[in-house]
């Protein structure tokens, strides 16, 4: 019988999702190893020299927490989720305290030469206990106090990250959205959370003097497609738009335009309450929202972020105020050391950029550099490939699971590697700002591989029992 059971579990084991795994993680082992190939005179490594490194021996602890997370039932995760956050938000705490600082952030243990970063397993510990909490049989996220405690799972870690601060990490917990929009949570909330990061953009990139008129545009136009009795607030929109396109870019402060938006969208939803025009009452309200949060980004980017943190966003949106020579210098020599791959690359250990450090921070932030410089266009493509593969195999695997638990648990570990993916390949071609985010597998931090890896190696475990309810 137990023999049935395991050639029972075996069949049910996904191969394909493994196989691509472990091919990332061979791909980051030999990129990690070329980076820390520093001799360029040399053809390359001797076997024994790459088994060595140092690079191995946490590939190795990765491929066994896999196996460990194959090795454990579901049930014991979903029982354990609340324990196992707990002692994530514990350590949250205690590396405030204890921890050591690397690049300006507390964010790292140091125990006997080896360090470890309490933040990752928070990563993994909020998707445990969200997908628990999400999975109780009563809980609705449609309903007030289910969403506020499941947002309250997440918010606890961010603000203990943000304290170190480390706003890299603490801005990954965002790809939890994904387990909330699998739960049922409504897509207008997604859209409305979407316009507010583009109003938060546009008012960085063009400024408030054109963000503003953008918004009440928008906001003119949704009131003509909504009804008639909207007409006269329509034309005493178009007119404070027109005021505004005028004089809005001569006025030397903020504060005066501020007041006379609040005052006519104040006036506006009054008037509409009175006369009962529901349109104009949530237009107003959304277009006072937005321009509140326009006006609140240039006021934080001007007066609260600290020149380096001004500088990130320079690079990603205004590359022309940064100096080459400096903000602006990695993400330069990331770009070239990719196009100088050409097609095919220059190949393994042959990168010329890379090997005499012009690319910084190449084992981390901009490992993709070195993919690209090596492997060219085609290496690159085809790690972006089997990322993708990746992805849509662990979607399938969530959605092919009868248990729910299961399925929030799938579609937070594609959450988290969908965005981290993004944001680091974006970050080496100039398209995301520079914020620290690794790529999955491949970036240099054993702390991140071992807990990815070891998530993978759960989901599999689930995906063999997905059956059980």
């Amino acid at each position: 019988m137990a023999s049935y059971s395991r050639n029972r579990a075996v069949r049910g084991f996904d191969g394909i999702t493994a196989s691509v795994f472990f091919s990332l993680l061979f791909i980051g082992w030999m990129m990690l190893i070329s980076v820390g190939f520093s001799d360029v005179g040399r053809e390359g490594f001797t076997v024994l020299e790459a088994l060595q490194d140092s690079t191995t021996l946490f590939y190795g602890l990765a491929l066994g927490a896999f196996s460990l997370g194959l090795i454990i039932d579901y049930k014991f995760w979903n029982s354990v989720a609340p324990i196992i956050y707990s002692i994530a938000i514990v350590l949250l705490l205690g590396v405030l305290i204890f921890g050591i600082e690397v690049k300006g952030a507390t964010s790292w243990f140091s125990l006997g030469g080896f360090s470890f970063q309490p933040s990752e397993l928070a990563k993994w510990s909020t998707l445990l206990l969200l997908s628990s909490y999400l999975g109780l049989a009563g809980v609705n996220i449609q309903q007030r106090r289910s969403l506020f405690i499941a947002i309250g799972i997440v918010v606890l870690p961010i603000l203990l990250i943000l304290l170190q601060p480390d706003a890299g990490s603490a801005l990954v917990f965002t790809a939890l959205g994904f387990v909330f929009y699998r739960a049922g949570l409504n897509p207008v909330v997604f859209l409305a959370l979407f316009s507010l990061i583009g109003v938060v953009i546009g008012a960085l990139l063009w400024g408030i003097a054109l963000t503003v008129p953008i918004i009440l545009l928008l906001s003119m136009l949704l009131l003509i497609v909504q009804h008639k009795q909207t007409t006269p607030f329509i034309a005493v929109w178009a007119l404070l738009l027109l005021v505004f396109v005028a004089f809005g870019s001569y006025v030397e402060t903020w504060y005066i335009t501020a007041a006379l938006l609040a005052v006519f969208l104040a006036f506006a939803v009054y008037t509409a309450i009175r006369n009962r025009v529901q349109p104009v009452v949530m237009a107003s309200l959304i277009t006072l929202l937005a321009i509140v949060v326009a006006f609140g980004s240039d006021f934080g980017y001007n007066n609260i972020l600290r020149p380096h943190q001004q500088d990130r966003i320079n690079v990603w949106l205004h590359p022309e105020k940064c100096d080459p020579q400096g903000s602006l210098y990695n993400v330069i020599q990331s770009k070239t050391a990719i196009g100088s791959g050409g097609t095919l690359g220059k190949g393994f250990l042959q990168g010329t950029m890379t090997k005499l450090n012009y690319v910084p921070e190449q084992s981390t932030d901009f490992i993709y550099s070195t993919l690209g410089e090596e492997h060219g266009f085609i290496g690159s493509l085809g790690v972006m490939l089997l990322f993708l593969i990746l992805l849509i195999r662990i979607t399938v695997l969530a959605e092919r699971s009868k248990n729910t638990f299961i399925q929030y648990y799938g579609y937070g570990i594609a959450g988290y590697l969908f965005f981290q993916i993004v944001v680091n390949i974006g970050m080496t071609m100039g398209l995301m700002p520079v914020i620290g985010i690794p790529l999955p597998f491949i970036s240099k931090g054993g702390t991140a591989l071992v807990i990815f890896s070891f998530m993978i190696g759960t989901f599999l475990r689930m995906d063999m029992d997905r059956n059980k309810r």
